[in-house]
């Protein structure tokens, strides 16, 4: 399976292409990357996968995609999609791994949370995270700044944690609460 790749400021450059130009770039996108055709897509066979082909001579005029005789190259995000290349060597790998029984077992994280550990696996992904619940990463190390600030003491001998959670609870609470008046 291949993916089709767009920035998030995709819609941005859009703007002014109609809306007929847009679906076709994006199927055009779609359809070169199902079929590892490196952005080229050919004119005959357009019929086959496009909604509204006429809309190719607009995307050709605002510098989107590129005629080059029997195929429009397509030139905007295309440095964003995998190449054939690169597919075919993922495709062999995937089938290398799937033949020496697959990928490894799934590995297990714990998660830092008020709730107790709770354990964490993201696709594809090596990345560990560890979430307290806070909106922070992890419980910090010693010298950290937000390990300094959770370890202060307030005047009352408080931790600093407690008095935000202690205000949220009586905002919440309060019956002249500033969020009157925007309930729905």
């Amino acid at each position: 399976m291949t993916w089709t790749k767009l920035s998030d400021d995709f819609s941005d450059d859009c703007w002014e292409l109609s809306d007929a130009a847009v679906r076709l770039h994006m199927e055009g996108l779609v359809w070169s990357n199902r079929k590892l055709l490196d952005c080229r897509l050919v004119k005959d066979d357009m019929v086959r996968w496009a909604k509204r082909p006429g809309a190719a001579e607009e995307l050709v005029n605002a510098g989107w995609w590129r005629d080059e005789g029997d195929y429009y190259l397509i030139v905007h995000h295309a440095r964003y999609q995998r190449t054939r290349e690169v597919m075919l060597k993922l495709q062999e790998r995937n089938q290398r791994n799937g033949a020496s029984g697959g990928r490894p077992p799934k590995v297990a994280r714990e998660r830092f949370s008020p709730r107790g550990p709770q354990t964490e696996t993201q696709l594809g992904c090596q990345v560990e995270t560890q979430r307290d619940g806070t909106g922070r990463d992890g419980p910090g190390r010693e010298g950290d700044q937000l390990t300094k600030r959770d370890n202060e003491k307030n005047e009352d001998g408080g931790s600093v944690d407690a008095d935000c959670a202690a205000d949220l609870r009586d905002w919440y609470s309060d019956d002249e609460s500033p969020r009157r008046g925007y309930e729905s």
